[in-house]
């Protein structure tokens, strides 16, 4: 068992600037400025490539199935996206000005060990998503071949049920999608701006070669495109509306939460604050636009009963096989990137604080892998129903964590100016609160949770009786009032139970000393071979962010 354990165990097991314990290893030491690759258009860039993706044009097509007008859902995107743009925003200038990623800068709300929950329900949901990314890109691959052969859905008999939700030969595509997208997984985060920028090259000329061609081919946008709202039964449109805005921040209530994992690796925080505040929204908003009209053309050009939300159900329409191969081509490799932003590596540096001893990001990022076929994601991309409840089930948990971390980072900590690097990873230091847990997060975490919980039972499970219709109101905006909620009862915990002063060496009140913070001059390390510009851009940090 000694043998095993020193071959399982992470070689370098601890920090390159900190003192060995249980909550260091090297993949969660700051970034020093030094090693820092991505400058603001990288960060911009990333949202070009992130949000020309599947699920978001999924999503957008689904709401027109669900009964909201094209006009209603393009404004419920417009509203989410704002909405999830701020802490996306917020939460990237953070792990730009400290050089540290989500579950490290959570220790300073949550404590030491009681991080550990907030970042194993984030690891949760990043399973969730590797695994639907991956569902996505094996329908990529089955359209792929497909077009090649076009008798391949007769070559491959289905030899499993009809309840399994996928057939035999979406089984074989879904694994070589996973098999394919392996040896990326090896690619170092700070190399994978190169990634990015080629999707950034490629991915909005697909969306625009996709939008004319619908316009064309249906004459318009569609029948669908002017066609009123209309609701279930007893359900509003209202009530549908703001199930959208829910949903439409689900896609992106991982990223409120990680962002700081990619932003730690920028140069400039300010600009990349503004970076993501103009070309997330945009982005993500033509990409969700794309989604309706390809939904409400579809009808049209294809002379279908109902919309396709499925964008790859789509594809397969097409009576060209070199279009259907080649766009299904470049959705695979769109969501091979999403993939590896979005869920991967997030999943990686999750695991890494969780079990800094055995597992590194790399590690992390090929157990996510394995965890993503656990969970069956075809079950989920099953119908448009099962998708929404999808979304607006895990924003339940997700933004109770996104108002805790806003609120302790962006007002507790005087904006940000008072954070000790080096106690965020020190037991007994001035994170440990007691026992490694702050009672105030985790209070407020919980509290949040209860006006949400009813509205989520009878989503999950629609024929439950005796939810009263105000929780299920309150549930088409769980994200946000999760948000509100836990950030105003961490605020007021804090005022009836005050956190004491921490000091940079450790322990409560005593004088500020920032030149005795190992983790502070790490990341101002080898910094005077950078250029002048960089040079202004540390000092501006070293004054105004940490």
């Amino acid at each position: 068992m000694s043998k095993l354990r020193h071959k399982i165990t992470v070689h370098p097991p601890h920090s390159q600037c900190l003192p060995k314990n249980t909550f260091t290893n090297a993949d969660m030491d700051p970034v020093p400025f030094k090693d820092r690759t991505w400058a603001w258009y990288d960060v911009g860039g990333f949202w070009i490539s992130e949000g020309f993706q599947i699920p978001i044009l999924q999503m957008a097509g689904s709401l027109i199935v669900n009964g909201l007008s094209p006009g209603m859902a393009m404004g419920a995107v417009v509203v989410g996206n704002i909405l999830v743009m701020v802490p996306c925003a917020l939460n990237g200038y953070t792990g730009a000005a400290t050089g540290v990623n989500f579950p490290v800068i959570s220790r300073a709300s949550w404590g030491l060990h009681g991080a550990k929950l907030a970042v194993a329900i984030r690891a949760i949901v990043a399973v969730f998503w590797y695994g639907i990314q991956i569902s996505t890109g094996g329908s990529c691959v089955y359209q792929m071949l497909t077009a090649i052969w076009p008798s391949l859905p007769r070559r491959i008999p289905n030899r499993l049920p009809e309840s399994s939700n996928i057939t035999s030969a979406d089984l074989l595509c879904f694994f070589i999608f996973w098999l394919l997208t392996l040896p990326f997984l090896a690619i170092p985060i700070s190399r994978l701006r190169w990634l990015f920028r080629a999707k950034l090259l490629l991915m909005p000329i697909t969306g625009l070669s996709l939008f004319i061609w619908a316009l064309v081919r249906a004459h318009g946008f569609g029948p669908v495109f002017n066609q009123p709202s209309s609701p279930p039964e007893g359900y509003s449109t209202a009530f549908l509306f703001f199930s959208a805005i829910t949903s439409v921040i689900g896609p992106q209530a991982t990223f409120a939460l990680n962002m700081g994992d990619f932003c730690r690796y920028s140069r400039n925080p300010r600009y990349t604050c503004y970076a993501q505040a103009v070309m997330m929204p945009l982005c993500l908003t033509l990409t969700a636009f794309l989604g309706v009209v390809l939904a409400s053309s579809s009808t049209t050009i294809f002379a279908l009963a109902e919309p396709e939300w499925d964008p790859l159900a789509l594809v397969g329409h097409f009576d060209s096989r070199a279009a259907q191969f080649f766009v299904s081509l470049l959705f695979a490799f769109a969501t091979l990137c999403t993939n590896i932003a979005g869920n991967s590596v997030a999943f990686g540096n999750d695991v890494a604080s969780l079990f800094p001893a055995y597992l590194n990001i790399r590690r992390g990022q090929f157990l996510c892998a394995i965890l993503g076929v656990a969970v069956t994601p075809w079950n989920i991309l099953h119908s448009a129903t099962n998708l929404l409840n999808f979304l607006n089930g895990y924003a339940v948990f997700l933004g109770p964590l996104c108002g805790i971390l806003l609120a302790d980072y962006w007002i507790l900590q005087a904006r940000g100016r008072r954070l000790r690097l080096g106690q965020l990873y020190q037991p007994q230091g001035g994170y440990w609160f007691v026992r490694g847990w702050n009672f105030r997060a985790v209070a407020a975490f919980f509290l949040a949770l209860v006006p949400n919980l009813p509205g989520l039972a009878k989503s999950v499970t629609p024929r439950i009786s005796g939810v009263p219709r105000g929780f299920e109101n309150v549930y088409t905006m769980s994200w946000v009032v999760g948000l509100v909620i836990a950030g105003c009862v961490y605020l007021g915990l804090t005022v009836v139970f005050p956190i004491a002063r921490v000091s940079s060496v450790g322990a409560i009140g005593e004088e500020e000393d920032e030149e005795q913070d190992p983790a502070r001059e790490w990341l101002y390390s080898s910094a005077e071979p950078m250029e002048a510009r960089e040079k202004h851009n540390i000092i501006q940090v070293k004054t105004g962010c940490l």
